[in-house]
């Protein structure tokens, strides 16, 4: 996959069309965006404000709040993200508890599309279980037991997937590229995104 180009922008930043149109015209055909909430927000109008549709249909990071953020009364055709899971969440038994627990707590969730950011929650749930876990195994704050404690899991049930050995010391991310996929919007839904064997972007 090759890329047309790369740009950076700040957090306060409220037009990136210069930097989009540099991409543009560089003959890219789709976003791979990485950012809060707040900036994706900016992105999205600066892509409005250009009338560039076409890069629109894939983005890497933006979820349903920043483009509401944005002043658009639909998502895009194909908005897609990358998230850490091995299957859609709502399938896994405790995702849907913390799913739940996170709609009895904020009225204004009302789907998994809503969780912002879903990526650093999920991420920072199985994270601190792990690290309890650990903690647990060595029976001890001191930091090489801790570390030794995580090389003891043994299997932990996660939001993300089931744990198995997730650390080594020859291995210390629990992640693995098999980890992660990307999705899109479906009518307010985050579902995995399939793409055809083969195909190719240029980005």
């Amino acid at each position: 996959m090759a890329y047309a180009g790369i740009e950076k922008f700040e957090t306060n930043d409220v037009d990136v069309v210069p930097q989009l149109t540099r991409l543009k015209e560089a003959g890219a055909d789709a976003l791979f965006l990485v950012a809060n909430v707040g900036p994706s927000a900016q992105v999205v109008k600066s892509l409005d404000r250009m009338g560039w549709e076409r890069a629109d249909r894939l983005a890497l990071g933006p979820r349903r709040r920043p483009l509401q953020r944005a002043g658009r009364r639909r998502a895009p055709r194909r908005c897609t993200s990358s998230r850490p899971t091995a299957s859609p969440a709502s399938c896994r038994p405790r995702a849907q508890a913390v799913l739940a627990a996170l709609k009895a707590k904020y009225p204004e969730i009302k789907s998994l599309a809503d969780v912002t950011p879903a990526v650093g929650i999920a991420n920072a749930y199985d994270a601190m279980h792990l690290t309890a876990l650990a903690i647990a195994k060595a029976g001890s704050l001191e930091g090489p037991k801790i570390r030794d404690g995580f090389y003891a899991i043994d299997t932990y049930e996660g939001l993300i997937k089931t744990y198995k050995q997730p650390f080594t010391p020859a291995n210390q991310d629990a992640l693995s590229s098999s980890d992660y996929l990307f999705t899109r919007f479906v009518e307010g839904e985050i579902l995995p995104l399939t793409l055809v064997a083969g195909q190719t972007l240029r980005v």
